[in-house]
């Protein structure tokens, strides 16, 4: 018989790598990376906006076709085209899984044209619905063409005064002075909704497109921080341009209103302010400002260490609540719509991978080891800061979150404690960051008191509304109102069963039902307890209680029903008989009514294990508000609503 292999379906791989998951501009994105992986020195984009699209040029190394260009046994033209496969080095580059590029094919034209070093001609290969035509099948041979800006004239017909104007400018000229090298993506019908949202560019400072390149894309890079114009620490500015990959000088333009418009690469830390400014307003520190929320206070911090061999980089940037809001003027914020791109989302905790800005972390601060920093963790903590966390983190397939490897360094008790020696000097030596700390740690405590004592003022008024009895044979309760429990107090329902147990008459019929418990336990069953008229210490003698609000027979029981002896509920409803109550360790039990039970509850019989095993106890279930209502003589009254 001949053996059987697995098959993939690369067109449907394709269709879902394609797929724009958070952000029409991802492809951008994913582009850039590739452009700094390929060494460029030049970017430029303009969005297509006639045709829902972009061209995309780079003057990086260029897409090679040759066995001379082969890594990893692939060219870099084939490796653009394929899945899981990439001349890329892990741990060298963002892109080595060769996935972030397959966002291109989510359109309805897709165009490559491509030249290396030492090549006399261009090549290009168009294709249609890239996402639904490639497969393993499909021939990707590129064409030489001597005359690609004909080529690109040819592709874009009939272009209305927005797209004249771009190819006006990417003419022959263009092509032969600064196309030597490189790689050019043209993209026509995107699948975005509402494409001009994203990539139309009129007024440049409010240009979507911009603003997520300067705060999600490699050219964003939070290591460049420009100590002297942003106040980092100027060592350490110095220390993140030696670690692997740092690029400050990729020129990227983007084609806005007309002209072609620059971006300074680096991730947009606010400025430092300027003392000697007639606009500057007076800085006060966290504790001198009335309400948090209001401060301009400014601090920054940075430092690069060593953990496993790798290096990471670390930079805060302390900007007061209503700093942020006046220097991120072009980013929306609460009822203000801008850019498009959320202050909020810029705000906080951030993992980056090659510099590029990954997804938030706030819950780093979740770990015990940074309990004194957990404010800041908090919604009202994170506007005030921004902390990024960077290396060579691996992602996974969308590229938006990080992978398991990524996550265990993240977690790791060693890489928590650079964390917290990070944050501790920073305490220790900087007045800012300490006082908002402090500030925020009060803050926090004094939520908690006034939210707590509104929450017991809540229960407090809520007493004449709830249900409500008087016990009359028994004198010490004679007259006063005992508060039914109500749901989550199961607590109560053990009070109530405690004391009324130890104030029942011996003569009654259903003394046997009302055990006297011995303890309360916070682990494992709520009570254990002894039959009522024993006295007896020996082990034998005691038997187990559970106190719940009550016991639904579709739910499983959270105890080992071999272990309990008694179930005491406020209230349930009464099984038919042909139900099995369950647990949460694999038993189960048949529903048994006796005479002796018929108006307080049931028995679980035939107890055993899924494997088989039987257990020859039994439990006996009891409702405690049918049990007071028939061993004592008692008044009942629920108000009516308000």
């Amino acid at each position: 018989m001949p053996s059987l292999h697995p098959d993939i379906s690369y067109t449907h791989v394709l269709s879902e790598l394609s797929v724009n998951r958070k952000d029409p501009c991802e492809v951008v994105r994913e582009l850039v990376s590739n452009s700094y992986d390929a060494n460029a020195s030049l970017i430029e984009i303009y969005p297509l906006l006639q045709y829902e699209g972009f061209i995309f040029f780079d003057d990086g190394s260029g897409l090679g076709e040759l066995d001379e260009d082969k890594a990893n046994d692939i060219t870099p033209y084939k490796a653009f085209f394929s899945i899981g496969k990439s001349t890329k080095i892990a741990g060298n580059a963002i892109g080595y899984k060769c996935q972030g590029s397959k966002l291109c094919f989510a359109s309805r034209k897709f165009t490559l044209i491509t030249k290396c070093k030492n090549e006399s001609s261009w090549r290009f290969i168009t294709i249609d619905n890239p996402k639904a035509n490639l497969s393993q099948q499909y021939d990707i041979s590129s064409q030489s063409h001597e005359f690609p800006w004909e080529y690109l004239r040819d592709l874009l017909r009939m272009p209305d005064e927005r797209t004249s104007a771009i190819l006006d400018l990417i003419d022959e000229n263009y092509f032969l002075s600064k196309f030597n090298k490189g790689a050019m993506i043209i993209v026509q019908g995107l699948e975005a909704e509402d494409f001009s949202d994203f990539y139309g560019t009129d007024d440049f400072e409010l240009s979507y497109l911009k603003n997520y390149i300067l705060f999600n894309t490699r050219h964003g890079d939070m290591r460049v921080i420009r100590s002297t114009s942003t106040g980092f620490p100027r060592r350490q500015e110095l220390s993140f341009k030696k670690t692997f990959n740092y690029n400050d000088v990729c020129k990227l333009q983007l084609w806005s209103n007309g002209k072609l418009e620059p971006i300074r690469p680096g991730y947009p830390y606010l400025p430092k302010p300027d003392p000697t400014s007639p606009t500057t307003i007076q800085i006060k520190n966290p504790a001198d400002v009335a309400r948090l929320r209001d401060g301009q206070f400014f601090s920054r911090n940075a430092e690069a260490f060593q953990f496993e061999s790798r290096t990471y980089c670390i930079t805060m940037a302390i900007d007061g609540n209503r700093r942020a809001l006046s220097g991120y003027e072009f980013l929306d914020r609460r009822g203000k719509k801008l850019s498009g791109i959320r202050l909020t989302d810029q705000r906080g905790t951030f993992i980056c991978s090659q510099g590029v800005k990954v997804c938030p972390y706030n819950e780093i601060f979740d770990h015990s080891k940074l309990q004194k920093f957990s404010p800041l963790g908090k919604d009202d903590g994170q506007s005030h800061y921004l902390l990024m966390i960077n290396g060579n983190f691996e992602l996974v397939t969308n590229r938006n979150s990080l992978s398991e490897s990524a996550l265990k360094i993240l977690k790791s008790e060693q890489f928590i404690d650079r964390i917290k020696q990070f944050l501790d000097r920073y305490m220790k030596d900087d007045i800012v960051f300490r006082q908002l700390v402090e500030r925020l740690n009060k803050e926090i405590e004094v939520y908690k008191i006034e939210s707590y004592i509104e929450r017991l003022s809540d229960l407090k008024s809520a007493m004449s509304r709830r249900t409500r009895f008087i016990i009359n044979d028994i004198p010490q309760l004679k007259g006063r109102w005992l508060i039914e429990p109500g749901v989550g107090e199961e607590h109560w329902v053990g009070a109530l069963y405690t004391m009324l147990s130890h104030l029942v008459s011996k003569e009654s019929p259903y003394l046997q039902f009302w055990l006297r418990p011995r303890t309360f336990s916070g682990i494992g069953l709520d009570s254990i307890g002894v039959k009522p008229l024993s006295n007896d210490l020996q082990s034998e003698s005691h038997v187990g209680i559970e106190y719940k609000y009550t016991l639904l027979p579709e739910e499983e029981f959270n105890h080992p029903l071999v272990v309990v002896d008694q179930i005491v509920c406020w209230d349930m409803p009464m099984p038919s008989g042909e139900e099995k109550i369950k647990d949460s360790y694999s038993y189960f039990g048949d529903v048994e009514k006796t005479e002796e039970l018929s108006d307080i509850g049931y028995k679980i019989t035939n107890i055993q294990s899924r494997t088989g095993s039987f257990d020859e106890g039994s439990v006996t279930v009891i409702s405690l508000k049918k049990l007071i209502k028939q061993t004592f003589e008692s008044i009942w009254t629920t108000p009516p609503p308000l």
